[in-house]
């Protein structure tokens, strides 16, 4: 039984020596040129990846910086039609104060009927 493990670990053996030899026999290249090719590869790989993270970061900081660029478009663009809307609305409440007080004036409506007056300054 004891053979038979011998014989066993044996084959193993001689086989990884067998497949060594063919594989130093049937290299392309030498360990060193091999391991030239290796750190250029690594090299390579290195500056591309370099290259890779530099150019993501500048696509995201384009990014962001038309991202800012729209939204103070946005916020300038809300506070044009706020002022533009608040002065419509001032408008309409003068007008409506006008008519309100030609119509009182015509005696149309009294202001104790009502009890309403507006007041509005016109410096808005």
């Amino acid at each position: 039984m004891e053979d038979d493990y011998k014989k066993i670990a044996g084959a193993f053996l001689l086989g990884g020596i067998i497949g060594a030899a063919i594989a130093l026999l049937y290299a392309p290249k030498s360990g060193k040129e091999t391991r030239r090719d290796i750190a250029r590869t690594a090299k390579r790989v290195k500056k591309e990846t370099a290259d890779l993270i530099e150019d993501t970061v500048e696509g995201i900081q384009e990014f962001a910086g038309d991202i800012k660029d729209r939204i103070s478009h946005i916020i300038e663009r809300g506070i044009e039609l706020s002022e533009n809307a608040k002065k419509d609305l001032v408008k309409s409440l003068e007008y409506g104060q006008k008519a309100f007080e030609k119509t009182e004036k015509k005696g149309l409506l009294k202001h104790s009927d009502y009890n309403l007056k507006i007041i509005f300054p016109s410096q808005y």
